[in-house]
């Protein structure tokens, strides 16, 4: 009886997860004995809803013990981004590693190689290298647009606008279209500095409002002041 019990829970789990609603999500897991479940694939579903509600300790549990099991793609991805939000360079940096063995072709390795450069600091000279590596074999929306923030903040105004263009050229409308048009608008005078900061402002507040995420990373332009 215990056991259809919990199949029933996990499945009520997993309708709140495909409706997006990871609160209740949890509520659902809590009432599950994690001890009795067995399944890589369970497991891994709990750890993305603790991932999901901001609890990283619990997820990781968790994961690791499905990676003591099964060392697959998947569960190094999972961890590998967990590690990332965690911003534990050091694990993340051998995570990496097992997954660039496992999946050398996978432009993932890109993202996640960027990702762990910027937690690190590194000059925005090698962050540009790297998405630009990522543009030149898979050309993602979201990356442009942060390869343009970099050009941005590099002081690189051509390259900023071509990117912006290129944004605007191939995806046509969109979240971060509007952005590339902002941006690209700073440049020709058309938006001055303070308007670009107000409307970025509201932006972001639409978007924390709407309680949609960016994988942590923020998808919000840091303005340089004068002087910087």
């Amino acid at each position: 009886m215990r056991a259809f019990e919990n199949i029933v829970k996990i499945e009520e789990m997993k309708r709140k997860i495909s409706e997006g609603d990871f609160e209740t999500a949890l509520k659902v897991l809590k009432t599950i004995p994690l001890k009795k479940i067995k399944k890589s694939s369970d497991l891994s579903l709990m750890a993305r809803v603790y991932e999901e509600n901001g609890r990283y300790e619990e997820a990781m549990e968790l994961l690791l013990n499905v990676y003591h099991k099964n060392k697959s793609r998947k569960v190094i991805f999972q961890l590998l981004t967990l590690s990332i939000k965690m911003r534990d360079v050091r694990d993340a940096e051998g995570l990496l590693m097992e997954y660039e063995s496992l999946a050398p072709d996978d432009f993932y390795n890109y993202i996640f190689r960027y990702k762990i450069d910027k937690i690190k600091g590194e000059p925005y000279e090698k962050l540009i290298d790297t998405l630009e590596a990522l543009k030149s074999i898979e050309y993602i929306e979201k990356w442009a647009y942060e390869l343009a923030k970099l050009y941005y903040k590099a002081d690189m105004e051509e390259e900023c606008i071509s990117e912006c263009s290129d944004i605007i050229l191939w995806f046509g409308n969109g979240s971060y279209v509007e952005k590339a048009k902002m941006l690209r608008s700073y440049y020709s005078g058309e938006t001055n500095k303070e308007s670009m900061i107000e409307e970025l402002k509201r932006r972001a507040q639409k978007t924390k409002q709407n309680q949609f995420k960016d994988d942590a990373d923020g998808d919000i332009l840091e303005i340089k002041v004068d002087g910087e």
